[in-house]
């Protein structure tokens, strides 16, 4: 069975005697996927040991996040109300995870803030802010336009309803990586680069199953 190594989460924790840690976690969606899909899932932990995890792993999720990625590493300020986490555990470790998947050319799937992690990486940069792509009362979908010949496209044709939970995206795309789904309004929803994949929209919230598989199919 292959294992798949997953980033993990942040979150501030503080327990009723007082102890402030900071908690790591994996959105309990990819545990079930997982489970479906037929793979061992590794979170990441922590910077120790990557090299040997990025041996072991034949390939590697970049999840979505609830804290934006900090614009300086695109050449940004940021924007006037936003608010970005002085901790860069976050980020750090998605850009040090993904230097390690390509050095050893193994498959990454980048979901949402995971696309934008990629896109950066590669020299890309964000739109700080959107507004009709997210919303607190309920789950937004919308339709999105697919390039052929790309991975989304061998799994939902020219055309798709997607969920959206984002408020940011991909404003410069990166060198090298081709623009494969974009929404109605524009906004780029997909890019690829070879057995590098990017999502804007979250494939484990619907339990796509077929994605993954797929996903797994490109990993040794």
């Amino acid at each position: 069975m292959k294992i798949i190594a997953i980033s993990t989460r942040s979150v501030d924790y503080k327990s009723d005697a007082g102890i402030a840690k900071r908690r790591l976690y994996t959105n309990g969606y990819f545990s079930e996927i997982a489970e479906k899909t037929g793979f061992i899932l590794f979170p990441v932990c922590s910077d120790n040991g990557l090299e040997e995890i990025a041996a072991m792993c034949s390939g590697l999720i970049i999840a979505g996040r609830d804290r934006d990625i900090n614009p300086r590493y695109y050449g940004e300020e940021p924007l006037e109300g936003l608010e970005y986490p002085e901790d860069s555990y976050e980020d750090e470790l998605d850009f040090r995870l993904i230097e390690l998947f390509e050095k050893s050319n193994k498959p990454i799937l980048g979901i949402c803030s995971g696309l934008q992690s990629l896109n950066i990486y590669h020299g890309g940069t964000l739109k700080q802010h959107i507004d009709e792509h997210t919303s607190k009362e309920q789950l937004i979908r919308h339709n999105i336009d697919i390039e052929e010949d790309s991975f989304v496209h061998s799994l939902y044709g020219s055309k798709t309803e997607v969920n959206s939970i984002h408020h940011q995206a991909i404003n410069k795309v990166a060198d090298g990586f081709k623009v494969t789904a974009v929404a109605e309004d524009g906004n780029i929803e997909a890019i690829e680069k070879g057995n590098l994949i990017g999502v804007q929209w979250h494939p484990e919230v619907d339990y796509e199953i077929d994605t993954f598989k797929k996903f797994l199919c490109l990993c040794e």
